[in-house]
């Protein structure tokens, strides 16, 4: 996997991880393009209530992916080939099983969580015709999202993004043919990922399974207890950190339907696409060096490992600072880019500023927390992960809108990742009062 110094792989790592992040996100901001196009704010709202459901089956896949690529890379790291390749084919195990007890559970439930999530009224039956389809075709979102962390776990990175960007490819034009020439709607769109997806998990399949450097033999899918064990173990992290922008999603159109009703959703629908394109860009740094923390980490090279943490501090910072002067200078021409009504497009301006404001403090909680799943800091990374959806973020939801209505919805994001950074801060400063005592 490795042949040079971790830090010398820096950017091999996460510049394919940055870009496979952000095309993941584009596949629902493409959905929303043609949907918003060809249906209006109904179709985007519609979109915006169901997604945590298609979120589940998505960080489902990613969580178990991720998980076993830290486990293999460890096992890399420390020399031990057998059980990464073991790690490896127990993860695939656990993806199918995944993709059987998820559909099941999903196609029998979905018409009720459509309704808990608020899809009534005009609403439900677009949600629904998006829904079926991609439950039942959920297996091939879930090793999709799976096997890409694992072609990066094996040094694959380049080819795991270019197999996403084919994926997109073909996403955009399977969308322009079933929406806009056989105007299919919703399940069109649904179709249009589902089969785009699939595709991509093929491809994945076939290069993960063909590497050279790493043979397939029958012994690697036996299962095994204690590495399913610890992949799951280590894969609820980046399967919280996925499903954390869902649980805020449906919080989020909870408060937009009591404060501001259909217009807040749809104005709610426009800011979920933009930050969909900007969120990957900042958590992939994270997920890209997560191999090489691993790998450190499973060595002993705690130096290495501090020093890719630190470049990718700077990374994200700059990064960070592009995406929030950009989305500033186009805060008015974004949301007409989704065919948002003129009102709905005004609307949306204040609530862009408060998501820029909360960007680069966001992306630094994320990208510790992936390094704190890296290095098996479980109980850090689930601080983190679930302690904005579950804890900061619901405590500004339910404080700020009776004193400021919709703004306040829009305001309780940059609250809730200043609370969080804080925290971050103070866990820090704990660190190094310890190293200085034990010093």
């Amino acid at each position: 996997m490795h042949t040079k110094a971790p830090h010398e792989q820096f950017y091999r790592y996460v510049i394919p991880a940055m870009a496979s992040q952000l095309l993941t996100g584009f596949f629902i901001i493409v959905d929303g393009f043609f949907i918003g196009q060809s249906i209006g704010d109904v179709g985007l709202a519609s979109i915006n209530i169901l997604w945590p459901i298609a979120a589940v089956i998505l960080a489902t896949g990613l969580g178990i992916g991720s998980g076993g690529s830290v486990v293999m890379t460890h096992a890399m790291g420390a020399g031990d080939t057998e059980k990464a390749l073991a790690a490896r084919g127990n993860t695939l195990l656990c993806l199918g099983a995944a993709t059987v007890l998820l559909t099941a559970a999903l196609g029998l439930s979905y018409p009720w969580l459509l309704r808990l999530l608020g899809a009534t009224g005009e609403l439900y039956q677009p949600a629904a015709d998006y829904t079926v389809v991609v439950v039942l075709a959920g297996g091939l979102q879930i090793f999709n999202s799976g096997l890409n962390p694992l072609l990066r776990g094996s040094g694959r990175t380049v080819a795991a993004m270019a197999i996403m960007i084919f994926s997109l490819l073909c996403n955009i034009l399977l969308d322009w043919l079933f929406i806009a020439v056989f105007a299919w709607g919703m399940r069109g769109a649904a179709l249009a990922t589902v089969t785009a997806q699939g595709l991509s998990a093929l491809a994945a399949l076939l290069c993960l399974l063909m590497n050279k450097n790493a043979p397939v033999h029958a012994r690697q899918f036996c299962p095994d207890p204690h590495l399913c064990k610890k992949l799951l173990t280590v894969g609820v992290s980046p399967f919280g950190l996925s499903m954390s922008a869902s649980v805020l999603i449906m919080l989020n159109n909870w408060q937009c339907i009591r404060y501001g009703g259909a217009g807040a959703v749809a104005t709610y629908a426009i800011l979920s696409y933009v930050l969909g394109a900007l969120q990957p860009l900042l958590s992939g740094i994270g997920e890209g060096i997560q191999p090489l923390v691993s790998f450190c980490h499973g060595a002993g090279d705690l130096a290495a490992q501090h020093h890719l943490q630190r470049r990718a501090l700077r990374l994200l910072l700059a990064v960070a600072a592009v995406l929030c002067a950009g989305t500033f200078l186009a805060r008015e021409q974004l949301p007409l880019l989704f065919g948002a009504s003129s009102e709905t497009a005004r609307e949306s301006v204040p609530a862009l500023l408060f998501a820029v404001a909360s960007l680069p403090l966001w992306g630094v909680v994320r990208l510790y927390a992936s390094c704190f799943y890296a290095t098996g800091q479980t109980r850090r990374s689930l601080f983190f992960i679930f302690g904005d959806p579950l804890g900061a973020s619901p405590l500004f939801l339910f404080l700020l809108p009776p004193m400021l209505g919709v703004n306040g919805i829009w305001a309780a994001a940059p609250a809730a990742q200043a609370l969080l950074f804080l925290c971050l801060l103070g866990m820090f400063r704990q660190d190094g009062r310890r190293s200085v005592q034990r010093t």
